[in-house]
């Protein structure tokens, strides 16, 4: 059967001398183009002295997935100490976020999936082995991976009903990429049964679990100044109006009601900040209030990074974004985990075991739009044991499952105590 990586790489490459008259756009449009650029060609600095071992390089995609990793590196610090690991994150808010990890050596843009920069990367970091998280399948990289011996696994592996469908279409360059990988471990029996379906060895194919549920719950409760607070985090364009509306009509109802406004990228703060002042709202950024949680404003609008788990702490109720539009959704179990009511639109694909298991235990209110989300949290608010049960029941379904480390350090140890250096 011939190999569709050559159709692959043609068009990549064409793609690429497509955009190269549009580089120096994209440099001056932001750091979210501009952050990384060197790297992603394959540029990257030495690793830190001081490691006698090779590294192992674990990829994620976004900020979700960067923050799952997190138990998951310090295990390994502990597992295999003295060598190194580097954390590639594909956006910039993700970058940003690993940055914060402090048991990861180094943290890089990962290079784009072009044969000369990936084997460029590789040799940089000579890894002793390649985990990727969630679905950053990238073929080149995988391919080439194995090409030098390096050992690639799949950690929390998700395949969404609509992911099949859209990897069905590249059909023969996703088996020969998954055939790449050493071992897969998936989040759930459902989505090990779907990488099997696309191609994976069932042989290879494993249920570790998600790294999410790894997370430890917040041992502090920072408390917000003022009356109630509701946070808003991860919100897309087209979800802001939809808050901002709802949070108006609450006002009527519950004067001293606050909103913690989080966008997702930040590259749209002034956007929001726009959107704020039309609906009439006062406003304090986050970033100018001297280190205070909240303002005592209308609407805090979080431009800062690392702050929302703190808010959804001190909120009573959390309306989690990326939901209302058609983004999959983000972090249901960060507010659950905080034994906040956890309200989320219907599209929830890249947490849609969460979503279920935190609906089914009367935890997670799943709503449509801008009244259905003005009703539900008025609810809420006007019933403060109502919204502590709610709470309760987000929290017990988003209990932790300390046993998703074992799994997932047990795989990755088959291959790192089997010679690699």
């Amino acid at each position: 059967m011939r190999s569709a990586y050559p159709i692959y790489n043609t068009v990549w490459a064409a793609a690429l001398a497509a955009a190269a008259p549009l580089a120096p756009l994209l440099l001056l449009s932001g750091p979210r183009f501009r952050a990384g650029a060197l790297q992603r060609l394959g540029w990257y600095p030495a690793l830190p002295a001081g490691g006698k071992k090779r590294p192992i390089w674990i990829h994620a995609a976004s900020v979700g997935e960067v923050t799952g990793t997190r138990e998951l590196t310090a295990r390994l610090k502990k597992e295999f100490p003295g060598r190194p690991i580097v954390l590639s994150a594909f956006t910039h808010t993700g970058h940003l976020t690993a940055r914060r990890d402090p048991h990861a050596d180094m943290v890089v843009y990962p290079p784009l999936d072009l044969v000369w920069i990936v084997r460029s990367a590789l040799a940089r970091f000579d890894p002793a082995a390649l985990v990727v998280i969630e679905t950053e399948i990238w073929p080149n990289l995988l391919r080439e991976a194995r090409r030098r011996g390096i050992p690639a696994l799949l950690l929390s592996g998700r395949i969404s009903t609509r992911s099949v469908r859209g990897y069905a279409r590249w059909g023969r360059l996703f088996r020969e990429a998954l055939s790449c990988f050493n071992a897969l471990g998936m989040q759930s029996r459902e989505d090990a049964e779907r990488i099997v379906r696309l191609g994976a060895e069932p042989s290879r194919v494993s249920v570790t679990g998600s790294l999410k549920l790894a997370a430890a719950s917040p041992t502090r409760t920072p408390r917000a100044e003022g009356g109630r607070l509701w946070v808003a985090g991860s919100t897309h364009r087209g979800e802001e109006e939809i808050v901002l509306r709802a949070f108006a009509s609450l006002k009527r109802s519950f004067p001293d009601l606050r909103m913690a406004l989080a966008p997702r990228h930040p590259e749209r703060f002034a956007e929001v900040e726009k959107l704020i002042g039309a609906e009439g709202l006062d406003f304090d950024r986050k970033s100018r209030l001297d280190g205070r949680l909240t303002g005592a404003k209308d609407v805090t609008l979080v431009d800062t990074l690392g702050d929302l788990v703190d808010l959804y702490a001190a909120a009573d109720v959390a309306f989690v974004g990326g939901s209302l539009v058609a983004a999959g959704g983000h972090n249901l179990l960060e507010p659950a985990r905080c034994r906040k009511p956890v309200l989320f639109g219907p599209h929830t694909e890249h947490f849609a075991e969460i979503a279920a298991r935190l609906k089914e235990a009367g935890g997670g209110i799943e709503i449509r739009g801008e009244h259905d989300l003005a009703r539900e949290i008025g609810a809420l608010l006007a019933d403060a044991e109502l919204c502590r049960s709610v709470g309760e029941r987000a929290y017990g379904a988003a209990s932790q499952d300390p046993e998703v480390l074992d799994r997932s350090v047990a795989l990755l140890a088959r291959y790192l105590e089997t010679g690699a250096a």
